[in-house]
């Protein structure tokens, strides 16, 4: 076999696994989103620490399911099974981890090609993006603002040190998981009309969230200003 058989072999075999992958994951997306109430049940129905331990796994395979957002389904889950305290925990703990696969995945797949195809304000952005301070970091990781994995992927696409982003993520996440997971188990789950009934009858936990958006929508004109 020569050389460029080899590599036409080589290409192939890739496309191949590639295509593998995405089917699995498609299957795995079509598998969790359907038999959330049996995935419910399941965790129930097996001892404390086997379930906590399922919990996570199911958390982060979740983000690999790009099609539907399983961890929003099975946030109120954990609030339910495992009370707002606990489910936090295990969501932090999964969040760790899918911020380290995440902005590694992106900068050993992503950021050379991202380098050479980033042009103009893109690449400008970019550069800034690279010497923001840890503090923004934490601040970004801290309010409702992103979504954890685009700034996981953002920043894996950035030159920020993986030490400095992972700092960030184990300091900045916990409230801003803390703050869906207790009302979740407030309320015993996901309800729109619940949620509202809740706040209604708790001024405290109103202003607070108020607050606590406010805070963030102050942030994103603050950041918005300093990408620009």
């Amino acid at each position: 076999m020569n050389q460029k058989t080899k590599n036409i072999f080589k290409t192939f075999l890739k496309i191949i696994l590639f295509a593998a992958f995405i089917l699995v994951i498609i299957y795995l997306g079509i598998i969790l989103s359907d038999n959330m109430e049996e995935i419910k049940a399941f965790l129930k129905s097996i001892p404390y620490t086997y379930s906590s331990i399922a919990f996570v796994v199911l958390y982060i395979l979740a983000n690999f399911v790009f099609f539907a957002d399983i961890k929003d389904l099975l946030k109120p889950i954990g609030a339910v099974i495992f009370g707002a305290y606990v489910s936090t925990f295990l969501i932090y703990i999964a969040e760790i981890v899918n911020a380290f696969i995440f902005f590694n995945l992106s900068r050993i797949l992503g950021m050379k090609f991202a380098e050479r195809i980033m042009k103009g304000k893109f690449h400008k952005f970019y550069e800034k993006l690279s010497n923001i301070s840890f503090r923004w970091i934490f601040i970004l990781r801290f309010v409702p603002l992103v979504p954890f994995r685009i700034l996981d992927v953002s920043f894996g696409l950035s030159k920020v040190s993986f030490k400095k982003y992972i700092w960030a993520v184990i300091f900045g996440s916990p409230l801003r998981i803390f703050w869906i997971q207790f009302i979740l188990a407030a309320i015993g789950g996901f309800s729109f009309a619940k949620m509202m009934a809740y706040y209604r009858e708790n001024t405290l936990i109103s202003m607070l969230t108020l607050g606590y958006f406010g805070i963030a929508v102050l942030i994103a004109v603050r950041i918005k200003r300093k990408l620009a």
